[in-house]
């Protein structure tokens, strides 16, 4: 799991910009489709909270903290993003594709749920479909970026194996 920006940080961030702006590490821009229905520092406090536990690998956790801020941000990009990866590390490979989904449907252009899905895709022996992302990716992103370069290994990796 790779950090790109530490909560203070984020928290900073979301003072001088509104909820709207938010991007998330491990994921491309979204913004959510509906305002959230506390105040933007809570949701982001626990959206950082949960960032901590999937840094630390404590995914059951994580998952149970995501579920809530789903309940408090709904229609975000980044927060099904992040479900979808924490149920994928708990091997709940069809709860992840659905978040998944969900994530692309609220932003077809989330480069973190392009990749992360693709990663998916590879579990599922779909390489045809992770080869699909990685496509988006690059016309996305280019070759350079992050999402492009962790999927494209991955999928390298996948063929390697067999």
């Amino acid at each position: 799991m790779r950090t790109r920006i530490s909560a203070g940080a984020l928290a900073l961030c979301l003072s001088l910009a509104p909820i709207s702006s938010l991007h998330a590490a491990d994921s491309g821009p979204s913004a959510p489709s509906s305002a959230p229905t506390s105040k933007p520092s809570v949701a982001v406090d626990e959206l950082a909270k949960s960032r901590s536990l999937i840094a630390a690998k404590n995914y059951s956790q994580a998952l149970v903290e995501l579920k809530r801020v789903d309940r408090v941000m709904t229609n975000n990009a980044d927060v099904k993003n992040l479900l979808g990866l924490t149920s994928r590390k708990l091997g709940q490979y069809s709860q992840a594709s659905g978040y998944y989904v969900k994530a692309l449907q609220i932003d077809p252009t989330h480069l973190g749920a392009l990749e992360y899905q693709g990663e998916l895709f590879i579990i599922q022996k779909k390489v045809a479909l992770a080869k699909r992302n990685l496509a988006t990716l690059k016309r996305l992103c280019g070759t350079s970026c992050e999402e492009y370069e962790d999927l494209a290994n991955a999928i390298t990796a996948s063929t390697k194996k067999g």
